[in-house]
């Protein structure tokens, strides 16, 4: 059986797939970026958003940013928790990719997003250039998504997550009152 918690954040998950499927860039860089905060607020809520959104990713998605490169296998960190809340800050906030004025950078100065190329089917995902980092758009939003996934999954028993899932939003289709 489905919990509460599931459905609430399956709505999410489901609208940022929808809106790849339907190429709404924007509409799915903007949840992905949102979930993180959702999850960490339901997580803890006494703390601020700011130590919730990087908690949850040094929980949930650092490991999908860090690699191993070059002949030594040196460990690279593409993106860390600083700067996706600086990422987070400035897109939902100012609609921009640039974070080299938000307080909390770290290592990262700008973003740049691409979409899926369909005609050569080159993937340019994770290329950092100086202090740029390029992310192919689809899989940055379907990465969050599987770290939002994992954090269900420890997350979905946890009776006061539950409880505070209750109170999420629920869009109700006035034609016959079913939420959706």
């Amino acid at each position: 059986m489905t919990t509460v918690l599931e459905q609430k954040i399956n709505n999410f998950t489901c609208a940022v797939k929808k809106a790849i499927q339907h190429e709404n860039w924007y509409a799915a860089l903007a949840i992905a970026l949102t979930l993180p905060d959702i999850c960490g607020k339901l997580q803890n809520p006494s703390l601020g958003s700011t130590k919730r959104y990087i908690g949850f990713f040094n929980d949930f998605l650092k490991p999908t940013y860090v690699y191993k490169i070059g002949a030594l296998q040196r460990e690279h960190e593409f993106l860390n928790g600083n700067d996706m809340y600086a990422l987070r800050c400035s897109f939902l906030h100012s609609g921009t990719v640039d974070i080299s004025s938000e307080r909390i950078q770290e290592a990262l100065n700008k973003y740049a997003f691409l979409k899926p190329d369909k005609v050569n089917r080159q993937v340019v995902h994770m290329n950092q250039i100086g202090n740029t980092l390029q992310l192919q758009i689809d899989k940055f939003c379907l990465e969050v998504i599987a770290g939002v996934d994992i954090w269900l999954r420890s997350y979905k028993n946890d009776e006061e997550i539950q409880a505070r899932a209750n109170s999420m939003i629920d869009i109700i289709d006035p034609s016959n009152g079913v939420r959706i």
